[in-house]
C-alpha cells in the first residue's frame, strides 16, 4: 500500500500557521474541483471563510505555486475596478500513467486536473524478453517526457515541487503481476524475466527522487472505471481483462479488493476456471493470413466467422466468470483488454452463456474508459500521491 506523508496537520489547529495552513488546503482544493477561475468573494462564500482569510491563503497557494492569478473577466456595463480571479494552476506540474503490458504499451502523460498532455502506444508480438521490455519502455517515456522538447531528464529531474517546468511529479506503471500492499512486485507468470532482470528497478531509476509506483493492471483499469465510467456510485462490480493477458479485480462494498496479498482475483492458475488454456485456444482459432486484432475488429463490425470466434473465447473462460460472479455478487461486470473491439460480441456471448447459471442476473458492458483504462487508473493513482505528498490534501 502506498504510504504518503500528508502536509495538512491533523486534528483541530491551535496556531495561527496550522489554522492558516489547513485554510489554504481548504481553498486549494475547491479550486481543483473545476476548471473555474473565482473571485476572493466567490471563495469566500464557498469555503465558509473570511475575505482578509481567503486573500492570505491564496497569497500562500500562489507562492507555493499551485495557483496563479487569471485573466479578468470582463463585466458589460459594471464601472470601477474588476475583482481579481484566481484559478489553480494544472500545469503546474505533471503526472505519468502507463499500462506496460504484454503485448503493448500505453502512456499518458496528464496535468494536475488529469487533463492528457500526452499519449503513446505502441503494440508489439511479444514483450516477455527483458531487454526488450526495457528498451520499449524507456522509449515510450522519452516520448511523453520530451512532447515539449525537453528530456527525460529535463521533464523528471525537478526537485519534486511545482517550479522548473511543469516536472513529472508521480509516475505510476500496470504491469501484469500481482502487485502486494507495499507495491512490490510478488510474482508474475506472465513475465517473470521482467522480475529476474531488475526491469521494474531500472524503470524507477529513470525518475530519481521522483515517486514511481507499479501496480496489478486489472485493478488499476478497475480504479479508472471507479472514477470515470461504469464503477461510479457502484457498490459491487467485477472488472475482467481479457484477451492474451486474462486478469480480473473487484470492488467490494465500494472499495477496490486487494487480499492480503494483493492477489485478490488472480485465478488465471485455476484449471477449473478455464483461464489458464483460454489464450492459446483463442490464438489457435486465428487463420494464419491475419492476426488477433483483426478479427477482433472484424468481430465488432459482424463478420460471422469472426464473431464465432469471438463467442469461442466468452465459452471458454465462462466457468471461470461463473465462479467470480456467484461469489462476489456485482451489481456490473465490465469487460476490457484486448478484447475491447469486440466487446458487444463478447458480453452478449457471456450474458448467453453465464447468465442461466445465476440465482441473480448481472449486467455484461464493455468499459467506458476503453483501451487506455489501465494508463487511466495509472494516472488516477500518481494524482492522488500528487494530491497527498504534495498539496497537502487528503
Amino acid at each position: 500500500m502506498e504510504q504518503t506523508v500528508s502536509t495538512t496537520p491533523s486534528g483541530i489547529g491551535t496556531t495561527p500557521g496550522v489554522l492558516r495552513q489547513m485554510n489554504s488546503r481548504a481553498i486549494l482544493d475547491e479550486l481543483l474541483r473545476d476548471d473555474v477561475s473565482r473571485t476572493v468573494t466567490e471563495l469566500s462564500r464557498t469555503v465558509g471563510l473570511s475575505r482578509p482569510t481567503v486573500e492570505a491563503a491564496l497569497a500562500d497557494l500562489v507562492d507555493e505555486g499551485w495557483v496563479a492569478e487569471a485573466e479578468v473577466i470582463a463585466t458589460p456595463n459594471k464601472a470601477g475596478r474588476r475583482a481579481k480571479r484566481f484559478a489553480a494552476d494544472a500545469s503546474a506540474g505533471s503526472v505519468l500513467g502507463v499500462d506496460l503490458g504484454l503485448h503493448g504499451i500505453v502512456g499518458v502523460r496528464a496535468d494536475l486536473r488529469g487533463v492528457t498532455l500526452a499519449r503513446v502506444e505502441e503494440r508489439y508480438a511479444d514483450l516477455a524478453d527483458a531487454e526488450q521490455a526495457w528498451l520499449s519502455v524507456q522509449d515510450v517515456v522519452r516520448r511523453l517526457t520530451s512532447s515539449e522538447g525537453g528530456s527525460v531528464g529535463d521533464a523528471v529531474g525537478g526537485t519534486g515541487g511545482p517550479a522548473g517546468g511543469a516536472p513529472v511529479l508521480a509516475a505510476t506503471f500496470g504491469v501484469p503481476a500481482v502487485v502486494d500492499r507495499d507495491g512490490a512486485i510478488d510474482y508474475t507468470v506472465a513475465v517473470p524475466e521482467w522480475v529476474e532482470r531488475r526491469v521494474p528497478g531500472r524503470i524507477q531509476d529513470l525518475f530519481p527522487g521522483i515517486a514511481t509506483f507499479f501496480d496489478n493492471d486489472a485493478k488499476l483499469a478497475a480504479t479508472a472505471e471507479a472514477r470515470w465510467g461504469w464503477f461510479r456510485g457502484v457498490q459491487d462490480g467485477l472488472y475482467l481483462v481479457m484477451g492474451r493477458q486474462i486478469g480480473a479485480a473487484m470492488v467490494i462494498d465500494g472499495s477496490l479488493a486487494r487480499g492480503a496479498h494483493g492477489a485478490a482475483g488472480e485465478m488465471g492458475g485455476i484449471a477449473s476456471t478455464g483461464w489458464p488454456a483460454a489464450p492459446a485456444r483463442l490464438e489457435a482459432r486465428i487463420p494464419s493470413d491475419t492476426d488477433l486484432e483483426s478479427v477482433l475488429a472484424a468481430a465488432g463490425h459482424g463478420s460471422e466467422p469472426a464473431v464465432e470466434t469471438v463467442r469461442a473465447f466468452a465459452a471458454d473462460v465462462a466457468p471461470g466468470v461463473v465462479q467470480l460472479v456467484t461469489t462476489i455478487d456485482p451489481e456490473v461486470v465490465v469487460v476490457g483488454g484486448e478484447v475491447l473491439p469486440a466487446a458487444e460480441v463478447f458480453c452478449a456471448a457471456l450474458d448467453e452463456i453465464v447468465t442461466p447459471r445465476l440465482r441473480h442476473p448481472v449486467r455484461f458492458v464493455p468499459s467506458t474508459v476503453g483501451r487506455d483504462a489501465v494508463a487511466r487508473g495509472a494516472l488516477a493513482r500518481s494524482l492522488a500521491h500528487v494530491r497527498s505528498a504534495h498539496m497537502g490534501l487528503g
